[in-house]
């Protein structure tokens, strides 16, 4: 089993009682996320794992072992969600959208491969559809180990979950998700999304230049347009100083209101797991 990054288990947490709890499940490229949530959205259980870095380490083979592994996680619960990323995928304005033409809006992103399949989420919110390719295997794994799960690209529940934020602010904001060597970029302008892309980094310098390019392409000051932070990032790294060198306004976002976190969580960066919280949105 991949190795054990954060850990918390509320006092309150019983296992007796897991058919009342809702389970949500975030799929990095390398990690495995979940929180165990009561009835009054109280999170009782986070937990987080990665790959060893062995060879031939996949997501899925990680998937296999923790759940095989963690008693907590292959409990039967009220609700499941299964969030995961995936490099391809883009918005369809819902009238514009038609089913069976779904992998041709992917047709210039990447090339058809059999190993894959083409999904999507319906966001009726904001009459958009999220589509997006996925690797069959991990899709029929999730299946297999959580048969009544609804699942969804980590973009529709980040999209949802910034939405919220955007809702409060009168000026455009650009939003950055960090996790497993990839960033998510959205951009919001009359706290409307017009744009949410994925893209892998090796650097710091790779995270500010996708960033830029967003303020540059939708001709924003770095000066004036403010940039939310959300994931794996700290006000004293590299990353977080390396933006800072280019954008004046940079903050990390808060945990969703609906969600309330118990006296073990003190001290948790609360934006570490936004795009986990935010499954709840869906």
């Amino acid at each position: 089993m991949g190795r054990i990054n954060q850990e918390i288990v509320e006092y309150s947490f019983s296992p007796k009682l897991s058919a009342l709890y809702n389970l949500n499940v975030l799929l990095g490229a390398d990690s495995v996320y979940y929180t165990v949530s009561d009835a009054d959205d109280k999170i009782l259980v986070l937990k987080s794992y990665h790959n060893d870095g062995k060879k031939n380490s996949t997501i899925s083979n990680l998937l296999k072992d923790v759940f095989f592994e963690d008693p907590i996680l292959n409990s039967v619960y009220k609700s499941v969600k299964v969030g995961f990323s995936t490099p391809h995928q883009t918005l369809v304005p819902r009238k514009f959208y038609i089913e069976a033409e779904k992998p041709l809006y992917l047709k210039n992103l990447t090339e058809e491969d059999s190993r894959n399949m083409i999904d999507s989420d319906s966001i009726d919110t904001l009459d958009l559809v999220n589509v997006y390719s996925a690797e069959k295997n991990l899709i029929s794994l999730i299946q297999a180990i959580f048969p009544k799960a609804k699942y969804y690209h980590n973009t529709t529940s980040l999209l949802l979950g910034f939405e919220r934020t955007a809702k409060h602010s009168q000026v455009p904001q650009v939003f950055a998700n960090i996790r497993d060597n990839c960033v998510q970029i959205f951009f919001f302008t009359q706290q409307k999304p017009v744009l949410a892309n994925v893209f892998p980094f090796k650097t710091s310098q790779d995270i500010i230049y996708h960033i830029l390019l967003v303020y540059e392409q939708f001709k924003l000051n770095p000066d004036e347009t403010p940039l939310v932070l959300s994931g794996t990032v700290t006000q004293d790294s590299d990353i977080y100083r390396y933006i800072y060198r280019y954008i004046r306004h940079v903050n990390f976002i808060s945990i969703p209101n609906s969600l309330h976190l118990g006296q073990q969580f003190t001290g948790i960066p609360q934006h570490f797991y936004f795009d986990l919280f935010s499954l709840k949105e869906v």
